[in-house]
């Protein structure tokens, strides 16, 4: 008879987990030790249970496999955590979330640290569950991983009580899993299609990020490049196409490009791939945004998103890579229609305020390896990321797209780091962001990962600063006290430097880019200068907020 602590943390390696990120607690102390002793499986431990989370989503959004968050702490651990597993199921990441819980022989008595978990996750994941028996706990690693990543990806939480560590029981044999495979489209759906595509002569196509999740960045590029179709993007579709192919138009929505909007708004079919067609990318779900004739069709693994708010004229619940292959062997090749290239927004910047933050990403585009991944927060800074930067490979720009978590750049970066050794990771933060979960640099510092961690400064939160400046003139509550970023890397021994004016940038940049170590730039940024598509964004802000036409 094997103890319970030993057959969790040989569970654990034996579905083939390789990495857990974690923050320690008491109540699975013996499971950890036993971690430790096996040697088999990497432990990271983060600095707040939130961090892990976003570390375990960077992790798979950089791999496609599973990321493994633990809390080893039962309440306090869970609620900690919560932000970051609802992040992950607003964007589709597939996570195993394991949670301690209490010894559940006193669970009521008053006991320390209780929390029903299992009710706490189940709002946003697909699956959440409590241990019933130490029996089951290899099996429902293997098919809560299994789940995670099959049809539309996303979080699976197992609530661990304390008290089986102590239990005892014969281990019980993994069955064999694998990611369930989609199977072939029907035949009838994929003739509908081909048939619309032949019949139609202005095809765009808008590409989201489910395209990614289903491994089909490859294949959308034939299918678009057979089609002569323009792609535009959703936010988090960003890098489903290289922004530099000639037939990528940039991102759709309220921070998009024009030439975005123009060719969706001129096609008279829109192939809608993977993308939720949400807020954002629809500036506000407005219906004018297709030609009122056009067709459309969207296919889609989650079944939901079909006829949720545009009214479909095919909708295919499918796993998207699938169709994509279909689609590229039948299609003959055509010419494109529409030849407008997205133009980045120039500089505007007052120098003596501070550099631009276009200015700063098209300096550091230019140092980029061709494999880096830059992962972005939420704020100001983000809107010229999503415009200027150079993205050249799926997953190459990391985001909290639906749920817009501030905190998430740094700890996904770092996250993304220890998944992809050798691969160059940025992290691109605005001050106010960066200090929710910038304790989470010590960990980038205790592993030598070369993390470049940026954080735009500009004293506000600038996205709501502008906002309501537009809106009322001025701004109550979004101003931010000063904080010297370098004597914070400093108390963490990391090289660290400040970028003040134009003529720093290129110098400073590039020795960040070239260290094998942890950095931080500190960059001084204009705290006036708006990103001009902001105001489509007031203008909604107006109609919900104020009631205004």
């Amino acid at each position: 008879m094997i103890k319970g602590n030993r057959i969790i943390a040989e569970a654990i390696r034996d579905v083939g987990i390789e990495t857990v990120f974690t923050v320690a607690g008491g109540h699975f102390l013996p499971t950890y030790n036993e971690i430790g002793i096996l040697g088999e499986t990497t432990i990271v431990t983060a600095r707040h249970e939130q961090g892990a989370g976003y570390m375990a989503s960077g992790y798979a959004l950089a791999t496609g496999r599973v990321g493994v968050v633990f809390s080893g702490a039962p309440g306090p651990g869970a609620t900690n955590l919560v932000t970051s597993v609802a992040n992950a199921q607003a964007d589709s990441i597939p996570l195993l979330v394991l949670t301690a819980q209490v010894d559940k022989r006193y669970l009521h008595r008053n006991i320390l640290q209780y929390c029903d978990n299992v009710v706490l996750f189940e709002p946003f994941c697909k699956r959440s569950i409590q241990a019933a028996s130490l029996d089951e706990i290899p099996n429902l690693l293997a098919t809560s991983i299994q789940l995670a990543l099959t049809g539309r990806p996303g979080p699976v939480h197992i609530a661990l009580p304390q008290n089986l560590q102590a239990e005892r029981s014969l281990y019980k044999k993994i069955i064999p899993f694998d990611q369930l495979k989609p199977g072939e489209p029907s035949e009838s759906d994929i003739n509908k299609l081909l048939e619309k595509l032949s019949s139609c002569q202005r095809p765009a196509i808008l590409s989201g990020h489910g395209v990614m999740r289903a491994g089909a960045s490859k294949v959308l590029q034939e299918v678009a490049e057979k089609l002569g179709a323009p792609v535009a993007t959703s936010r988090s579709g960003i890098g489903s196409l290289p922004t530099s192919h000639p037939q990528s138009v940039g991102m759709l929505g309220f921070y998009g490009t024009e030439t975005a909007r123009e060719s969706i708004s001129e096609a008279d079919l829109i192939l809608v791939l993977g993308c939720a067609l949400g807020e954002q990318t629809t500036f506000g779900w407005r219906s004018e945004i297709f030609e009122k004739d056009a067709l459309i069709l969207q296919v889609d693994v989650d079944a939901s998103q079909l006829n949720r708010v545009y009214k479909l004229d095919q909708g295919i619940a499918f796993d998207v890579g699938a169709v994509l292959n279909k689609l590229s062997a039948n299609l003959a090749k055509r010419n494109s229609w529409f030849h407008r290239r997205p133009k980045k927004i120039q500089p505007q910047n007052d120098p003596v305020r501070g550099i631009s933050a276009a200015t700063f990403i098209q300096v550091l585009n230019s140092y980029l390896p061709d494999d880096a991944i830059v992962s972005a927060d939420i704020g100001n800074h983000r809107l010229w990321v999503c415009d200027q930067l150079n993205v050249t490979r799926p997953e190459g720009l990391l985001q909290s797209c639906e749920f817009d978590a501030m905190g998430f750049s740094l700890p996904a970066a770092i996250g993304a780091s220890i998944a992809l050794p050798g691969t160059k990771i940025i992290s691109i933060s605005g001050d106010g962001g960066f200090v929710h979960t910038f304790g989470e640099l010590s960990v980038a510092k205790e592993k030598g990962l070369p993390v470049v961690g940026i954080v735009f400064v500009d004293g506000a939160l600038g996205i709501l600063r502008h906002q309501a400046e537009e809106m009322y003139g001025k701004d109550y509550f979004t101003r931010l006290a000063k904080i010297d970023f370098a004597k914070f890397a400093d108390a963490l021994d990391i090289e660290s430097r400040k970028v003040k004016n134009d003529k720093d940038l290129d110098q400073s940049i590039a020795w960040a880019i070239n260290s094998s170590n942890p950095v931080l730039l500190s960059v001084a940024i204009d705290p006036n200068e708006v990103f001009p598509p902001l105001r489509t964004k007031i203008e909604q802000r107006r109609r919900d907020l104020m009631g205004e036409a």
